[in-house]
């Protein structure tokens, strides 16, 4: 008995000592896979380390960069507010350019009616002494008396205003919904002891000018008023009939076209005297 319990009591340190088949072995086997774990870990941390290095070059250059375009914006927003300064300024010599151009086109429709008025009363001094100097001229049937010119001898002058042309029977002419309208017309009439008129017209929205000429007749002559019916063309297609009535008490002169509306007359003082023109 003693000797199987001191048997018994050996076979554990006898099975230590021995130790575990194969741990002995193993050790070397996990020192080489840590030592080689250990150089990729280093050879990883090289590489990024590179590659941090590269990285920090591209920022560098980059911060350069937004430096550079930061200067550059600063220089372009400089450039955009003296563009801004000189547009401004432009502006302002449009502008006055502009007002100097209306009143510089003011002055020559100004200067352009005048110079039609003159050009009107020339040919109408011209047209009345060449009347009057043409033996089979009605002088004698155009005048009230011996010695003075009726009224309506001379040149009269008024516009038109706009309008809607009127059909034959008198309503509003109108096309596509729209009504038909004239603009406004300046007219000048010259009445010579011969009969024979001439009219100029000016569309004052375009200042287009038509020379008309043409024939009148006396229809009535009492001691109230003229009545006076004359008939224009301008050589192609265009004929036109006025009747113009003259008041005698108050001068007063209306004229009217077929289906338009009667508009005032005034006689041109600076040739109110063209009937009178006579020769030796």
């Amino acid at each position: 008995m003693k000797t199987n319990i001191y048997t018994l009591l050996l076979c554990p340190l006898l099975f230590f000592s021995i130790g575990t088949p194969g741990v002995a072995q193993e050790m070397p086997s996990k020192k080489k896979d840590l030592e080689a774990a250990y150089t990729v870990h280093m050879t990883e941390i090289s590489a990024l380390k590179e590659q941090n290095g590269k990285l920090e070059t591209k920022v560098s250059k980059l911060e350069a960069d937004i430096r550079k375009l930061g200067y550059e914006k600063e220089g372009l927003l400089e450039d955009l507010n003296s563009l801004d300064n000189q547009l401004l300024e432009l502006k302002k010599s449009e502008a006055s350019l502009k007002a100097e151009l209306t009143e510089t086109r003011n002055e020559l429709e100004i200067n352009k009616g005048v110079n039609m008025q003159l050009k009107s009363m020339l040919s109408s001094l011209t047209a009345a002494q060449q009347g009057t100097e043409n033996p089979n001229s009605p002088q004698t049937a155009l005048s009230s008396n011996g010695t003075e010119a009726p009224y309506y001898l001379g040149s009269f002058i008024g516009t038109a205003p706009e309008s809607v042309v009127k059909d034959e029977n008198g309503n509003d002419m109108v096309i596509n919904g729209q009504k038909i309208k004239t603009p406004p017309i300046a007219h000048t009439f010259t009445f010579t002891p011969d009969l024979k008129v001439r009219l100029e017209q000016v569309n004052e929205n375009d200042q287009s000018v038509k020379q008309l000429s043409g024939t009148y007749q006396i229809t009535k002559d009492d001691p109230q008023q003229y009545e006076i019916v004359c008939s224009v063309n301008n050589g192609s297609d265009i004929t036109l009939t006025y009747a113009i009535t003259i008041d005698k008490a108050s001068q007063k002169t209306l004229c009217s076209l077929t289906n338009q509306a009667p508009f005032e007359l005034l006689k041109n003082i600076l040739v109110d005297n063209i009937g009178q023109i006579t020769t030796e």
